[in-house]
């Protein structure tokens, strides 16, 4: 499989597009950390008797009378940099075979979980939200005192009409299973104490909030935007009110939300206002690192945010995903999801082996999607108004020369694509040992067609022998140093 997508307008299926595995067959697919094999179809493995020999090879036992957590998907976030650049920077044929090979089962990964920004991130080619009263340029502006719009009345998605919604009805277009989630970084600078949209105010440096009596207001923008991306026939499956509430970012859109305030905000003012439109769209609380837990145990505590919480969404950078199990266990029915898991120049050694291994234990510890942050970025990790200036996006736009672009397929595309092109919605998480005193990682899925899929990691420096078992059935494989590979069977 190559690495780049030049200008094709011919698409040819991936050869792992169908995994129809005969009975008592196992189909494989595998990618190496130098990519060389990259999603590559193996040859099929067979069932056999089970018969233990005497060098006690590791067995990975798979089990689907134990079942966890359903599945929602794998993705990443159609930021508005990375839409930018599909939308304006490559030709409308490589951006067509570009989502193909992102979103599609039958041409590509199927990727089926989008994080979508409300308003601006840091990935973003302006400061916007969806009701400015001051103008918003690659520099935030503060909205002078005293101004302020309540109502919403110069509330408008036209920034997202001219390119992200269009692109959004592309690949649902292609993958009508995907869910969407939004996310705000900000809300617009006029509802907050610093009057912008920055996390830090840039008089006081001290970190912005939302003012209290603007919660109605909020949660009414909040309502209006979900409605207005229904109205535009894409459907929303979950929101967050802020994104990292924690961090007060000092160069882009960012706000300081404590564990209480937003506790308050989801109980007296989204609560009502999603009720009165009838909206069914799920509320995540938190948004932010797994090492400060107390902050959604403190807003799930809160009788009225817990009512109108579905669960918890986490990010990556900080702490480890064992805490997803730790909640699963203190709020048995709330739900668990990694929601941003960056990657960028700041990694070291393989990026495969390290981002499989995240994989499969976001998964194994109660999550139901393992999302990466930006799905793509220019050859400069841009564009962006502040923050991030190393994210990798897991394909790179390379307009090095403008008059030919170069789509490159990063190791996170093949990361997530031995997962999302095998591991359907709805699919659930299934019981699968991980041996003792190897290297050897892995989570197990039962899909609703019945197919039983295996996601399997050799961390190890050197190659492993190992045998999966199933229903008294074993069949012998070696994994190759650092590889991941993919088996799915009947």
């Amino acid at each position: 499989m190559q690495r780049s997508l030049l200008s094709i307008v011919c698409l040819v299926p991936f050869v792992f597009a169908a995994p129809h595995a005969l009975s008592q067959s196992i189909a494989a697919y595998q990618t190496t950390p130098d990519l060389l094999e990259s999603m590559t179809q193996l040859a099929k493995l067979r069932f056999r008797s089970e018969r233990r020999s005497q060098t006690q090879i590791p067995f990975i036992t798979v089990q689907p009378s134990k079942r966890y957590q359903q599945i929602d998907g794998f993705g990443a976030s159609l930021t508005d940099a990375a839409a930018w650049l599909f939308a304006r920077k490559l030709p409308a044929e490589v951006t067509d075979s570009t989502f193909e090979s992102l979103f599609s089962r039958k041409y590509g990964i199927g990727l089926s979980f989008l994080r979508q920004p409300i308003g601006s991130s840091d990935l973003a080619v302006t400061f916007y939200s969806y009701d400015d009263l001051c103008r918003q340029t690659t520099t935030a502006c503060a909205t002078p005192p005293g101004i302020a719009d309540p109502d919403l009345t110069h509330f408008s998605l036209a920034h997202d009409q001219e390119y992200i919604l269009p692109l959004l009805r592309k690949a649902l277009a292609i993958n009508p299973q995907i869910k969407i989630m939004l996310t705000p970084w900000s809300p617009p600078g006029w509802m907050k104490t610093s009057g912008s949209m920055l996390g830090l105010d840039p008089v006081t440096r001290r970190p912005s909030t939302l003012l209290p009596r603007f919660y109605g207001a909020y949660a009414h923008y909040l309502v209006k935007t979900i409605e207005g991306y229904l109205a535009a026939g894409v459907p929303v499956y979950a929101i967050s009110v802020q994104n990292e509430p924690l961090y007060a970012a000092p160069d882009y859109s960012g706000m300081y939300m404590s564990a209480a305030q937003q506790a308050a905000f989801l109980g007296n003012a989204l609560a009502p206002a999603m009720a009165a439109a009838h909206l069914k769209t799920k509320v995540l609380v938190y948004d932010h690192n797994w090492d400060h837990p107390e902050y959604p145990a403190a807003v799930l505590k809160d009788r009225r945010a817990r009512a109108l919480a579905a669960g918890t969404a986490w990010h990556h950078y900080g702490g480890n995903p064992s805490v997803m199990t730790a909640f699963h266990n203190q709020f048995p029915s709330k739900g668990e999801w990694e929601t941003e898991a960056g990657g960028g120049t700041w990694q070291t050694g393989s990026i495969v082996t390290q981002e499989a291994a995240e994989l499969i234990e976001v998964m194994r510890n109660w999550s139901r999607s393992y999302v990466l942050w930006t799905i793509a970025t220019d050859q400069n990790h841009g564009p962006h108004v502040g923050g991030c200036n190393a994210c990798r996006g897991v394909v790179t736009i390379d307009l090095a020369n403008p008059q030919n672009p170069i789509v490159h397929r990063e190791p996170d595309f093949y990361v997530l694509g031995q997962a999302s092109a095998f591991v359907l919605p709805g699919a659930v998480r299934i019981a699968s040992n991980q041996p003792a005193g190897t290297q050897l990682k892995n989570v197990a899925f039962l899909n609703p067609d019945g197919s039983v899929v295996l996601y399997a990691l050799n961390a190890a420096n050197h190659g492993q022998t190992f045998a999966i078992v199933f229903h008294h059935k074993s069949a012998t494989t070696i994994l190759p140093a650092g590889a991941v590979a993919t088996f799915i069977w009947k």
